[in-house]
């Protein structure tokens, strides 16, 4: 209730079956009750740790009460979590929506926006984060351009006029940035994540991967997962860097 929109969520409340949605489904941020099926703070742990080792690129935000408990504090300092955030249950508010998207951007969307830098105008900018946000909604290039506000022609256009993709191909780069992030996860495999990304088949997965970047799947994680797909999206795109001015009146 207190996440709504604009997330798509999915819930459980077993571990085994968090480990099967994240498998199976577009996930980039998990929000965790960290009593959830152990009832000890060791058990909730151990599962926590498990989590992270499988799924190493979902966000994670977990929920406990009473989160200023000095042994909390300590196990969870102690495990070495990176990346994690911690929340009181009883304060679930706009806290909550906060940190999923703080958690679900910088799984992929905050390199990808720190790779671009100063290069891409404000508004484009704001496409590229759409689109990102389009692999998990299963937009269409229409309904890409329909929430940027503008026909898709047009938006390829503006596009790339900035140097960016057309509004078709910033889409599937899009579902291919994903794919360099989660083929590195030992919990998925090259055919969970072509069907997390919604592809035919995983042979269709594979021959978008040949076509965009000439790579098999195990040649993506052999060479960096992410950064090599980063790496190939940069070099289509023909960004032109901004020179700040300052004006006196």
């Amino acid at each position: 209730r207190v996440l709504g929109e604009p997330h798509d969520v999915a819930q459980t409340a077993s571990w085994a079956r968090l480990d099967g949605l994240l498998r199976e489904r577009p996930a980039t941020a998990a929000v965790v009750d960290l009593r959830t099926g152990s009832g000890t703070l060791p058990g909730a742990l151990e599962r926590l740790l498990r989590l992270r080792a499988t799924y190493p690129s979902v966000g994670l935000v977990v929920v406990e009460q009473g989160v200023g408990d000095p042994e909390l504090l300590f196990e969870l300092g102690r495990c070495g979590f990176e990346h994690l955030i911690l929340l009181d249950f009883d304060r679930l508010d706009w806290r909550l929506r906060r940190a999923a998207a703080i958690a679900a951007a910088e799984s992929v969307l905050a390199p990808v926006m720190r790779a671009l830098g100063p290069g891409v105008h404000p508004r484009e900018a704001m496409t590229v984060r759409l689109a990102f946000e389009a692999v998990q909604r299963r937009w269409t290039a229409e309904e890409l351009a329909r929430h940027v506000g503008l026909s898709r022609p047009h938006l390829s256009v503006r596009l790339r006029a900035e140097g960016l993709p057309s509004a078709g191909r910033l889409l599937t780069w899009a579902r291919l940035l994903h794919a360099g992030r989660w083929l590195t996860d030992p919990g998925r495999s090259a055919e969970s994540v072509s069907r997390q990304l919604e592809y035919a088949s995983g042979s269709g997965f594979r021959r978008a991967l040949r076509t965009f970047l000439g790579l098999t799947p195990s040649e993506v994680i052999e060479q960096g997962g992410l950064d090599c797909v980063l790496r190939a999206f940069l070099a289509e795109c023909a960004l032109r860097p901004r020179i700040a001015r300052l004006e006196v009146a």
